[in-house]
């Protein structure tokens, strides 16, 4: 399968339940990431999106509903250097 013919994966970030933050998951992965605002898990989710070799990323409100959705092109060049740097530094703060 090619790379234009692959799926693409979509990163959901949503209001934590339990806690006062955001989560963000790899949808059919139950595995999520707490973040204690909404722009860094944005950002995380993007970031993650783009190192997946691109993805969706998709905001949802407290009920649910999809409030954007976006698609992450894959980085090229300095950039993704610049991304792996930037998620790697947003890991270690959280």
């Amino acid at each position: 399968m090619s790379k234009a013919e692959k799926e693409l994966s979509v990163y959901v970030v949503y209001p934590a339940a339990l806690f006062d933050g955001w989560e963000v998951v790899k949808e059919d992965d139950d595995k999520p990431v707490f973040f204690d605002t909404r722009e860094k898990a944005t950002f995380y989710a993007k970031a993650r999106a783009a190192m997946d070799g691109g993805a969706v990323v998709k905001l949802e409100n407290w009920f649910g509903d999809t409030e954007n959705l976006s698609e992450i092109p894959p980085p090229t060049g300095r950039r993704l250097a610049q991304l792996r740097l930037e998620l790697l530094d947003l890991v270690v703060q959280t």
